[in-house]
């Protein structure tokens, strides 16, 4: 090798050692799995580690027997029905586990024409922040990684986090807004703070103690 090439050779290295690290897309280099769920069936999700994240749910009506005999194609035709399917990733994301009853996707118009759903999801590592009424969350990422949202909700869905003196509080309390309010905030940035409080997020429940859910991750 001669003193040029050699020259040339090692500022090609060293420059590749300086260049930043690519910035990766979970959903495109994790593992994904497809759950198939029949119409008159609970659709059950599932990570064994991390959180869902789904990519995809789409409807089916092949004429195979999969979930029985398929729909007649005047079903399409006579059904006022869109190909648009059940919000499965704002019930489903950033839960490590997730069961839809089937009385929940019954109240698609969907549902009398086709038989079956596949949903593709994937399960990324991901942080849970939660903070109760009044507090600051703080979430953060080290290194050159930024904050990616996957889910978020103001308001209380069981009785346990962030007691209460309430004997029966309302456990089916939501702000719709909470996802696109964390996510505008706090999404691409490495530290950010949100406070957990009807200023920023409305009241979604009158008289009942509140607390922000983020399940989030570092890319």
């Amino acid at each position: 090798m001669g003193f040029l090439t050699a020259v040339l050779f090692l500022l090609m290295n060293c420059s590749l050692l300086k260049s930043k690290p690519a910035i990766v897309n979970y959903r495109t280099v994790l593992k994904k799995y497809s759950q198939m769920t029949c119409v008159d069936s609970d659709l059950h999700l599932r990570c064994g580690t991390g959180v869902i994240s789904v990519i995809s749910a789409t409807f089916g009506r092949r004429s195979t027997d999969t979930c029985g005999p398929a729909r007649p194609q005047n079903f399409m035709l006579t059904t006022r029905c869109s190909k648009d399917t059940p919000p499965v990733d704002k019930w489903c994301n950033g839960l490590s586990d997730c069961v839809v009853s089937k009385d929940r996707l019954a109240s698609d118009p969907c549902i009398h024409a086709f038989k079956y759903y596949i949903t593709t999801y994937t399960c990324i590592p991901a942080e849970t922040s939660v903070t109760c009424e009044g507090e600051q969350s703080i979430l953060k990422c080290v290194g050159h990684a930024k904050i990616q949202i996957i889910a978020a909700n103001y308001g209380r869905t069981d009785g346990t986090t962030c007691p209460t003196k309430r004997r029966r509080p309302n456990t089916n309390c939501s702000s719709p807004n909470s996802l696109d309010i964390v996510s505008n905030r706090c999404e691409g940035r490495k530290r950010c703070t949100i406070s957990a409080s009807n200023d920023v997020f409305s009241d979604p429940c009158v008289n009942t103690r509140k607390y922000l859910w983020i399940v989030y991750y570092c890319v």
